[in-house]
């Protein structure tokens, strides 16, 4: 006679009805409307709004977003459930700011580039938050780590913008202003996202300080 195996399954990946919940196909909408937005950058890039504004870098660079939580996700175990609000948050900012750039927001209305960099701010230091909710570190920890990294990809990320788009000597003392306060905002925006990530990730534990027990499946 067979020895009985036990498989232990994350309660998380069984489904009743054998559907994909609503929030992936979100997801999937989120991410095919990144593709699409980033179409008429590519095929027209000498319209007005898109002059001096690193399109080709970010028609290279933002498809990225779609793929990094998933990448992230099966490296670190696939562990159920999946980060779906992290994934569509992180679509978000390449998505909307390829909109701005389309409609010509940026230079039409003054404030609007703080404004963004204020909101993509609070939903990068997000992700992170939710990402590392997923595991048993502490709230200041999460909080520490959520607003380290996004302020550090803030910084990567005017850095790249300045040397790509401030070309000339005459203009590095504006694209320095810029930079400050868009470092400013960025600073802010984290640390609001991240206070979120404390208040909507998932974490290991459960109600009552404990993990769910798995549910065990018996093989002959």
């Amino acid at each position: 006679m067979r020895a009985r195996r036990s498989v232990v399954l994350p309660r998380a990946e069984l489904r009743v009805d054998g559907r994909l919940p609503a929030v992936f196909w979100l997801g999937v909408t989120l991410k095919l409307g990144l593709v699409l937005i980033l179409l008429p950058p590519l095929l027209q890039p000498g319209l007005e709004q898109y002059e001096g504004k690193g399109m080709s870098w970010r028609i290279l660079v933002y498809p990225l977003a779609g793929v990094i939580v998933p990448v992230l996700w099966h490296a670190t175990g696939a562990r159920a459930p999946y980060p779906y609000l992290a994934d569509n948050l992180l679509v978000l900012p390449p998505l909307t700011d390829v909109v701005w750039n389309t409609l010509d927001a940026y230079d039409r209305i003054r404030w609007w580039d703080d404004a963004n960099h204020l909101v993509y701010a609070m939903a990068f230091a997000a992700v992170i938050g939710l990402l590392a909710g997923r595991y048993p570190l502490g709230q200041v920890a999460r909080f520490g780590l959520a607003l380290g990294l996004s302020m550090t990809l803030q910084v990567v990320w005017e850095i790249g913008e300045y040397w790509v788009l401030i070309a000339d000597l005459s203009s590095s003392v504006q694209g320095y202003e810029d930079t400050i306060g868009d470092l400013t905002f960025g600073l802010v925006g984290a640390a609001l996202g991240a206070g979120f990530a404390l208040v909507a990730a998932v974490t290991p534990e459960a109600a009552d300080g404990t993990e769910p027990a798995p549910v065990l499946v018996t093989r002959d």
